[in-house]
């Protein structure tokens, strides 16, 4: 669990998800997660290599696989992710394209099925408005029957801490992504920083939005997050890569080896660095830190 604060009861904290355990052990099934995670590649180049899967998701796959089988070590039932791939629901406002959306998707699926077979399921838009051709239309649907208003968004992030958390950490995500695009490399800063913050409240209002799809339709299963939770909260935050930086993810970076470790970073920091672009299976995957002795 990454948390933001410390001062709950550990019985507090834990209460909401023992209850969910206890009823998979009771029916003697395997434990679910739901994951709202893996979007789409940042379309900002300096951040990523493109806009396929590489290294970074098929490493944080590898951590979430390890996880499920630290449970199935104490409980032969085991555990799986539902990936839950939210790029459908904010594609527009973080200019990507549904078709790159469909792309970076069906590569996931076809990874996963490939090496991790009883470990993961994906869900996504497509599944519950599935006579729905138009992605548009979907994401209107979505925001018709589980979004809130923008005026009460604000509310909340001037008044709660969660909330305020969240919109800080997306309005840097979205500043850091439009500042590589070229449809924004005429704007001045100040320009950026607005055209960020408003984007962030719209990603907020969906992702939500999407949250409230899953509890619908997934009510059973743990709520895990990529984001930093507090102890008491509805979801468990989990670290896909590090420790260390909590907030970066590999569809917002590129994964670095250091010998035997792994953080993730821009693209640009690790070109900066001198790290080694490798390839596999003639793709783009991740870069080596090369460390030369004294000579």
């Amino acid at each position: 669990m990454l948390p933001i604060e410390d001062n709950a009861p550990f019985t507090e904290q834990i209460a909401g998800h023992v209850e969910r355990v206890e009823q998979f052990i009771a029916n003697n099934e395997s434990i679910n997660m739901v994951l709202p995670a893996f979007p789409a590649k940042s379309p900002n180049r300096t951040k990523t290599l493109g806009f396929l899967p590489d290294k970074g998701e098929f490493y944080a796959f590898e951590r979430l696989v390890n996880l499920c089988k630290q449970i199935e070590s104490i409980y032969e039932p085991g555990a799986k992710v539902i990936i839950c791939s939210d790029g459908r629901v904010f594609a527009d406002i973080i200019h990507v394209t549904d078709s790159h959306v469909s792309q970076y998707v069906n590569t996931l699926r076809q990874y996963a099925a490939r090496h991790y077979p009883n470990y993961f399921e994906f869900f996504n838009l497509e599944d519950i408005f599935d006579k729905v051709d138009d992605f548009t239309v979907l994401r209107e649907e979505l925001m018709i029957r589980y979004g809130e208003s923008l005026s009460d968004l604000r509310q909340r992030v001037k008044n709660e801490k969660e909330a305020s958390t969240m919109y800080k950490g997306i309005t840097r995500f979205m500043l850091e992504d439009f500042s590589g695009i070229d449809k924004f490399s005429d704007y001045s800063r100040t320009a950026l920083q607005k055209v960020a913050k408003t984007a962030a409240y719209r990603v907020i209002q969906r992702s939500n939005a999407w949250s409230r799809l899953l509890k619908d339709h997934l009510p059973e299963a743990l709520r895990l997050s990529i984001h930093p939770q507090y102890l008491v909260s509805e979801k468990i935050g989990i670290s896909l890569v590090s420790q260390t930086d909590v907030w970066t993810t590999p569809w917002h970076s590129v994964l670095v080896k250091d010998n035997t470790s792994y953080q993730l970073m821009p693209r640009e920091q690790a070109e900066k660095l001198g790290c080694v672009l490798v390839f596999n299976e003639g793709r783009a995957s991740h870069f080596e830190r090369i460390h030369r002795g004294a000579e």
